[in-house]
């Protein structure tokens, strides 16, 4: 084979050979494809569910503000508050007289989900604590729930100082109760001060 020659005399290289495409697939092959992948994966995933992804973790928070302690206020008034009925408590129990801590909160991202209340009465001079236990849960109706809340104390006959501290738990996991705010309030004097 010989190369062609030019006006001036010169060799010209042979013609490239065009340069083989490839066919565009079509909306249905791209469809197939597609198909064939997500199929291959959801089996992965089908005896493997460990590769599944897993949603991110639940984000939430809980912000506490204007925090009071009234006292003395009886148990009865508490379930007022929270409008909740006696049920079989006797009334020398819905008498019984003790600090009301009412707060506000601001949850975010718990909606329907339960979490549990716990006080701890604090002796105000030494730090002690002097009895503790939980409180009604707070349930949010939404993902952005803002609301006031109430937490009742029995309070001891006595003169010295306390303050409550309260703390919000997030969803129970287990066995492990794990804290997501927690407060305190203001110092109050025992009911033999009042």
């Amino acid at each position: 084979m010989t190369t062609p020659e030019s006006a001036s005399g010169e060799q010209q290289p042979p013609a490239a050979a065009e340069k083989k495409r490839l066919p565009r697939p079509t909306l249905g092959q791209i469809g197939a494809i597609v198909g064939v992948v997500g199929g291959v994966v959801g089996l992965v995933f089908l005896f493997k569910p460990g590769w599944k992804p897993q949603p991110p973790p639940d984000v939430g928070k809980a912000e506490v503000s204007d925090i009071r302690a009234r006292e003395p206020v009886t148990f009865a008034r508490y379930l007022q508050r929270l409008k909740l009925p006696p049920g079989s408590l006797s009334p020398a129990q819905l008498r019984r007289q003790g600090a009301l801590v009412e707060f506000d909160v601001q949850l975010t991202g718990f909606a329907g989900k339960q979490l549990p209340l716990r006080w701890e009465l604090i002796d105000a001079k030494s730090n002690d604590m002097v009895s503790s236990d939980e409180a009604v849960s707070i349930v949010p109706t939404t993902n952005d729930d803002g609301r006031k809340w109430f937490v009742w104390v029995p309070v001891p006959r006595t003169t010295k100082s306390y303050y409550v501290t309260v703390t919000i738990y997030q969803p129970p996991k287990g066995h492990v109760d794990v804290p997501l705010q927690d407060f305190d309030s203001p110092q109050f004097s025992g009911l033999a001060a009042q």
